[in-house]
């Protein structure tokens, strides 16, 4: 029911759309054998709404049946009409005729006796001659339909009585009638029943075609022997006075079409008598009712079972897809598989770029600090002084770990030397603040000397020598002889020199820096370092490409950087 004040929305779907809805929620349980009840069932969401559906679907299909059993009658009586319409224009134009001859010729009644049995025996002849000719049209009609393969619709006889013709007709009808509707209901399918009944219909149709030309053939003969007959009569009364002639045969004319007229209302009210008694065998037992006593579905433990198992089956399967295509290093643990090489140190991961001098007992100083002192006693026998870092690709991070390196460095007293030697890609004076000028770069193609690209950082005892502009050339400027004369330099003047190298991975400038380092530190980045680079590294280790090299594991979640916890900063 629909209540004041309330929101209705429609949902506006094609007719195909709403056919396929009904009927692939609609059930048709066929009959047992030995019965004959068809049950319809229908689920929806709306229980008098189905119920309708299904009352209205029956009530249309009886009477779909219906008019299918009466299409016989209708068009019988179309056909009745038509005729019925010329034969009433035929009976106007004699009866006028009559009343003209009578008052021209001033004959008020009917001719002598003979002239009366001379054309009373003329009428009876020309009505069988009717009679004749139209069962030879008729029959003519059908034949030409049969030959012309036009089976669908045979009108019964009319003006002359068949039975043999009438039943074969009748016959063929109805089961042309029960053929189409076994068609309808297999729906265009092979049906050996429906081969079956085509084969009869051919044989009634073959047999109607011979009945047919037999009438024909016997309707010729007859239509001579009247014709016959019908002339000599005509010879007598051409002897008879010409207005008595004439009168008598208006007056046949409007007699003959009389009796046809009410012969041809006659069975017009026949047709549709048998229409209005038209009944189909096929009734309402019971109208729709809801069965069960409740909801059907959705199934509520089904359902809920369902998706606990999804639930629980999802998040496994993405931390497997997850786990089986993620190939980056995800903790401290997997990078002692991945790789022998020792670690260094842990770097937490962190929002500030870099150490500065008012944070020096911030998480990340610590950080740097605890490497700074590995590196100082874990080392103790290995030279330090030229620290070069690298890591597989960029984005990982050894720009940051060089520079707070020698932050934290340059905060414990030492002289510390930062040079970005990545000439490809420099950040390290973007990372320091600093502005960009004369840097390694110009140096080594000989536009400036060394004291002109060192420049002063914000940390006492930290010098920064930018990589300059980016040349076309940075590996041939690496292997250049000014470089030995850089270190060379350099290494007299500084307590540490922090090297910013380029990737390991993707260029060789840090293969021809590893003449001047002594420690290569390489920066893997958790969850993002891929373990493949970490089996180059470990190759090129083996294999003595690369000198002594040490692991710094970069971006560490603070659950798994412990020790660092305690600070505030």
């Amino acid at each position: 029911m629909y209540e004041a004040g309330s929101d209705y929305y429609f949902k506006i779907v094609s007719l195909d759309q709403q056919f396929m809805n009904y009927i692939s929620r609609l059930n048709v349980e066929p009959p047992e054998s030995d019965g004959h009840i068809v049950s319809l069932s229908l689920t929806g969401t709306s229980t008098n709404k189905e119920s309708v559906f299904i009352n209205k679907l029956m009530e249309t299909f009886i009477e779909g049946e219906l008019y299918k059993q009466q299409q016989k009658g209708i068009k019988t009586i179309d056909f009745i009409d038509t005729q019925i319409d010329t034969v009433a224009g035929t009976l106007k134009e004699a009866e006028n005729e009559i009343a003209q001859q009578r008052l021209t010729s001033g004959m008020p009644g009917s001719v002598g006796n003979v002239s009366d049995a001379l054309f009373q025996e003329r009428s009876r002849l020309e009505d069988q001659i009717s009679i004749v000719r139209r069962k030879r049209s008729y029959c003519s009609g059908v034949v030409d339909k049969l030959r012309s393969s036009d089976d669908s619709n045979f009108p019964p006889p009319s003006g002359f009585e068949d039975p043999v013709l009438n039943n074969l007709i009748l016959d063929i009808t109805r089961l042309s009638a029960d053929l189409s509707a076994l068609r309808l209901q297999s729906g265009g399918k092979s049906n050996p029943t429906a081969v079956a009944m085509e084969r009869r219909r051919r044989n009634l149709l073959s047999t109607l075609e011979q009945t047919a030309q037999n009438i024909l053939t016997e309707a010729d003969i007859t239509l001579t022997d009247l014709s016959g007959r019908l002339g000599r009569i005509n010879y007598s009364l051409g002897r008879m006075p010409e207005d008595s002639k004439q009168l008598g045969i208006k007056e046949r004319k409007f007699k003959l079409s009389e009796t046809l007229y009410n012969y041809l209302m006659e069975k017009r009210a026949e047709a549709g008598i048998a229409i209005a008694s038209d009944e189909v065998d096929k009734v309402i037992i019971d109208e729709a009712n809801v069965v069960g006593g409740g909801s059907v579905g959705p199934q509520k433990k089904l359902v809920l079972g369902g998706a606990l198992f999804i639930g629980l089956l999802v998040p496994v399967l993405i931390i497997l897809v997850r786990d089986f295509f993620n190939d980056s290093i995800a903790d401290l643990d997997e990078l002692k598989r991945v790789s022998s090489l020792p670690v260094l140190g842990l770097i937490p991961s962190s929002k500030r770029k870099r150490v500065l001098p008012n944070e020096p007992k911030s998480m990340l100083a610590e950080a740097f600090r605890t490497v700074r002192i590995n590196l100082q006693y874990l080392n103790a026998n290995v030279p330090r002084q030229v620290l070069g870092f690298t890591s597989s690709s960029s984005g990982e991070g050894k720009t940051f770990c060089a520079v707070n390196l020698a932050s934290v460095m340059a905060l414990s007293g030492k002289r510390v030397l930062l040079i970005d030697a990545d000439m490809r890609r420099p950040n390290v004076l973007k990372t320091m603040d600093l502005s960009d000028g004369p840097g390694l770069s110009t140096f080594l193609i000989g536009e400036t000397d060394l004291g002109s690209i060192i420049q002063k950082s914000d940390i006492v005892g930290l010098d920064v020598i930018g990589a300059g502009p980016i040349p076309p050339n940075p590996s041939e400027l690496a292997e250049d002889p000014r470089m030995a004369e850089l270190f060379t330099t350099m290494r007299q003047r500084y307590d540490h020199i922090i090297v910013d190298a380029s990737p390991i991975g993707l260029v060789s400038e840090f293969v021809v820096l590893l003449g001047y380092l002594d420690l290569s530190l390489y920066v893997v980045r958790e969850r993002h370092t891929p373990r493949r680079a970490l089996r180059s590294i470990n190759e090129m280790v083996a294999n003595g490409k690369v000198g002594r090299v040490d692991l710094l594991l970069n971006d560490v979640k603070a659950e798994r950087a412990q020790g660092y916890g305690y600070y505030t900063k």
